[in-house]
């Protein structure tokens, strides 16, 4: 009976998967390396930086959105806090810093606090918001000090004719980048690093 049982089970878990898919829509959200350029950052002598963590604070963490014509909610494909760190890492090895995995000269923690996908219905088009928002606490590898506290916005808005899930990505690839440049070009960050002991200095 129980083995008569068991593909009737399975069947049915194959189904609720479907349709737990069929709730969401995931978007491929990330930082691409080709899109980041060296700025301010890359004016400190190179450090090496330690990304301790990620974490996600956002008042809801199961969704960046949802989409207004069927209420699907709207997903990364993977953990926000992925996106951000993997977009942490490149803009910190394109200014010119080498990122490690212990012993840094400078310790990076990040709390994602916003991100978000708006999209409004119109007459004839819709335009997509989309928001990343997050804190970045910068500690002296050696002395364990805190350098500095920032928050970074990035915004990108775009109004298209026929809304699709590939403009929706492209908004917050695009919001994520202008969050990083926001970093990369902030002066009070790079002071931050300067003010990081260097590797040559005795631990």
């Amino acid at each position: 009976m129980r083995a008569a049982a068991l593909p009737a089970l399975l069947s049915l878990a194959t189904l609720l998967g479907v349709v737990g898919c069929a709730r969401t829509v995931g978007l491929d959200v990330r930082y691409p390396e080709a899109a980041a350029n060296r700025a301010m950052l890359a004016s400190v002598g190179s450090r090496r930086v330690e990304i301790r963590s990620v974490t996600d604070r956002r008042i809801d963490t199961a969704r960046i959105g949802s989409k207004p014509d069927n209420g699907k909610n709207v997903v990364t494909s993977r953990p926000v806090t992925d996106v951000v760190r993997e977009a942490l890492l490149v803009e910190i090895g394109k200014n010119g810093h080498a990122v490690v995995i212990e012993r840094g000269d400078v310790v990076l923690a990040a709390d994602v606090e916003e991100f978000w996908l708006d999209t409004v219905t119109g007459y004839g088009t819709t335009q997509y918001v989309g928001k990343v928002v997050f804190a970045l606490t910068v500690i002296d590898g050696r002395s364990g000090d805190s350098l500095a506290t920032r928050r970074y916005i990035g915004i990108k808005r775009r109004q298209v004719d026929k809304p699709a899930d590939d403009v929706a990505r492209e908004v917050m690839d695009a919001a994520l980048a202008r969050s990083m440049r926001d970093l990369a070009t902030d002066r009070a960050l790079v002071a931050a690093f300067a003010r990081a002991t260097t590797a040559a200095a005795p631990r």
